[in-house]
């Protein structure tokens, strides 16, 4: 397993996780609004999979579908299903991008608000979507703690990897 397949496999797991414990709040604790990111736990998870789902077409160079991110009350359970059929979607472009040896492939994204289009690599715009998601995780964890949500793993890359492995950690 290369790099790019542990950010691919533990943005997915990562992102599930949290969904996972989204299920288990009330509409009022998912819709509280706290003055972090997109505002609310559930905000901010359509947020990460809307970005996932963007950059999936970007990426892909495929034309933007609709945005997941208009529906502010979707039901976590369809966006649970929206974030694993996404995460297959993305991991299938990245790899595929991969292994053409299009990483360094330069290409133009044009994003609203803008007049010019930004030219970047297909392998900058992978990077950029996985670590976008973590760095939205953050938010979320910080929601649920508001939340007085107990709430592990870190879900950081190495505990995605002892939690494929079987094992906990010792210690950090």
């Amino acid at each position: 397993m290369d790099t790019l397949d542990r950010l691919i496999d533990h943005n997915a797991w990562a992102n599930r996780a949290l969904l996972d414990v989204a299920r288990t709040l009330s509409a009022a604790d998912l819709d509280r609004v706290f003055d972090i990111g997109p505002g609310s736990v559930r905000a901010t998870l359509t947020h990460i999979v809307g970005a996932m789902h963007r950059w999936a077409d970007r990426i892909g160079g495929r034309p933007l579908r609709d945005s997941i991110e208009s529906n502010p009350t979707r039901p976590i359970d369809d966006l649970v299903a929206i974030h694993d059929v996404t995460a297959t979607d993305l991991a299938s472009i990245a790899r595929r991008v991969r292994d053409e040896g299009r990483l360094d492939e330069l290409f133009d994204v044009p994003i609203s608000g803008f007049d010019a289009p930004f030219r970047f690599t297909r392998g900058t715009a992978i990077t950029h979507v996985l670590t976008h998601g973590m760095h939205h995780r953050a938010q979320v964890r910080n929601m649920l703690r508001r939340l007085d949500v107990a709430f592990e793993p870190d879900l950081d890359v190495v505990e995605w990897e002892l939690h494929l492995r079987g094992t906990s950690r010792s210690g950090d």
